[in-house]
């Protein structure tokens, strides 16, 4: 119950992508993008997470509409936007003719998902927290678009990516606390994937024992866990930068032990997209610096 009461505001935190790198997600092992599976699917995407994984499977053809913060997934062209995530445009979205719309479980989204619904549209909604979960969202989103196989080998590449990740570090296990949001102070808990990316780049989840994904705590709590590193993704960190970090510094101030403040702009380790393995990255050279070489 506590998790899902949590996903709208946690859904909007993490699919807030900041500066999006560069780079296009990583397309699965044997896809090409120009090549459209017969009967191909006229899709909606409502999660940049969703999004994400559409244009590594080499689906980006198939968006016929996407929310405001798909737009900033890269590679996913020249797409229609419908608007705020849990406010999409009902008129626009009808006008678009889809056969399947991707959404996040919430009930915000509810009385838009009923009418597609009604009018014979397949409507699918996604939140996987678990690393698992992501993982296997592939395979299912790859399916319900004409693209298993391709959705089967970008799970698989991944789980490879994150093991060199996991194998490119030795010695210590700091322990790691990854803030969402400062007020309220949302943090990753153990039920969240990011949990486990931090697991994988060498550190240690200083909330691994909270079963929820995101909890809420105080700012004593905090400073009683007193992590060696502190890695802040909340919206203060707009732009990233020197001027971010001594900000951040300079907040987390407060606390008798702060640890090691570092900054990562928002959504670029918490989106449960295409990218878990270069969030890693980023976490272990936040966690262990020069160890990626």
């Amino acid at each position: 119950m506590l998790r899902r009461l949590a996903v709208p505001f946690v859904a909007a935190l993490l699919c807030a992508c900041g500066p999006a790198p560069s780079s296009a997600p990583p397309v699965a092992p044997g896809v090409a993008p120009e090549e459209r599976p017969a009967g191909a699917q006229r899709v909606i995407s409502l999660s940049p997470a969703v999004t994400e994984v559409l244009v590594a499977l080499g689906a980006a053809d198939d968006l016929v509409g996407v929310d405001r913060f798909s737009l900033q997934v890269p590679g996913v062209g020249d797409v229609p936007s419908l608007g705020a995530l849990f406010s999409p445009d009902l008129e626009r979205a009808i006008e678009a003719e889809p056969t399947l719309v991707f959404g996040v479980a919430g009930q915000q989204q509810q009385g838009f998902f009923e009418y597609l619904r009604a009018r014979g549209v397949r409507v699918e909604t996604l939140s996987p927290y678990t690393l698992t979960e992501v993982l296997d969202s592939y395979a299912q989103i790859g399916a319900l678009v004409g693209r298993a196989d391709q959705g089967a080998a970008l799970r698989d590449a991944v789980k490879r990516e994150l093991a060199e990740i996991r194998a490119s570090v030795r010695g210590t296990t700091p322990s790691v606390a990854v803030v969402l949001e400062r007020q309220p102070l949302y943090v990753v808990g153990g039920g969240s994937f990011v949990s486990e990316l931090i697991e994988a780049a060498g550190g240690r989840n200083a909330f691994a024992d909270l079963d929820a994904p995101y909890p809420v705590v105080s700012l004593e709590v905090l400073a009683e866990r007193a992590p060696a590193v502190l890695v802040d993704t909340s919206t203060a960190i707009a732009g990233g930068g020197e001027a971010a970090i001594a900000e951040a510094r300079e907040h987390w101030s407060v606390l008798p032990d702060p640890g090691r403040v570092e900054t990562v702009p928002q959504g670029v380790v918490t989106l449960p997209g295409a990218r878990l393995a270069e969030a890693a990255r980023i976490l272990r050279d936040k966690i262990h610096p020069g160890a990626g070489g």
